[in-house]
């Protein structure tokens, strides 16, 4: 080979190596990003993949432990409860209910429910409140029946109000006359629809007198409406009306209609 092929050779060498520096010290081209991009994101895949698959896993668990069934209060007493929906009830919470709220409502001693031991023993005399409109003849309902009548719904309290005035003696705040609710039976409750149900109460008002003192016996079969809503929470420094309607809505249910039982739904 002569010296102007070995100059040409090495020339050619030369520029070789220059053209392999010249690229190192280049960027990355387009493709090469694009591959590095494809790559990343396919890692982050598997990543999140086997994150699903360990979530999975922790949810597959926790749905084979039993529902909490023990509920600590702040006495330290424990009770037991059952997980329902928000507009669900056991029927035993509404028979209860509807047993509670109108025997407060119907009956009408005379004097008001005792909140100590002191007034259990020495009852105090129920002066009645009025519920008279303006222009109109007043009329009075029992303490007890105004806090019960708290259960029921807005657009159907005071209508009921005003039915119930007419219905209570006069006698009843004067101390002459009483009159007490005996349930002879709560039907168990029949669901019509989500959140409400409807209850048949058969019982009898005992009206009690001066003239009568064996008692007047009055049929009270009704049909009673009630509806799940959202109990309230109580505030720890409250009035006592607001206690008592507190108490009163607390198994969070409402009755918005009652009506007289037909005797052949008896």
């Amino acid at each position: 080979m002569t010296n102007l092929d070995n100059n040409h050779y090495s020339e050619s060498t030369d520029n070789k190596r220059l053209k392999f520096l010249n690229r190192a010290s280049k960027k990355f081209s387009t493709g090469d990003t694009l591959a590095l991009f494809a790559v990343g994101t396919f890692g982050l895949h598997l990543i999140t993949f086997f994150l699903l698959i360990l979530l999975y896993g922790s949810y597959a668990q926790l749905n084979k432990k039993p529902p909490p069934s023990l509920v600590q209060l702040e006495t330290g007493k424990g009770i037991k409860v059952t997980p329902l929906g928000n507009s669900e009830r056991t029927p035993q919470v509404i028979s209860r209910f509807v047993s509670d709220t109108m025997t407060l409502m119907m009956n009408w001693s005379g004097t008001l429910p005792p909140t100590t031991v002191e007034e259990n023993a020495k009852p105090i005399k129920d002066k009645g409140i009025d519920i008279r409109e303006r222009g109109l003849r007043g009329s009075k309902i029992t303490s007890g029946a105004w806090q019960a009548s708290y259960a029921l719904s807005e657009d159907f309290r005071q209508e009921f109000l005003k039915k119930l005035a007419s219905m209570t003696p006069q006698g009843v705040f004067k101390g002459t006359t009483q009159v007490v609710l005996i349930p002879l039976s709560i039907q168990s409750p029949i669901k019509i629809s989500e959140g409400k149900w409807k209850v048949k109460l058969i019982a009898n008002l005992n009206v009690f007198d001066q003239s009568n003192t064996t008692g007047e016996v009055i049929p009270f079969n009704k049909e009673i409406f009630v509806r799940a809503v959202v109990a309230p929470e109580a505030p720890v420094n409250t009035s006592e009306l607001a206690a008592v309607i507190y108490q009163v809505r607390a198994s969070g249910l409402e009755i918005y209609a009652i009506r007289d039982l037909q005797a052949e739904n008896l």
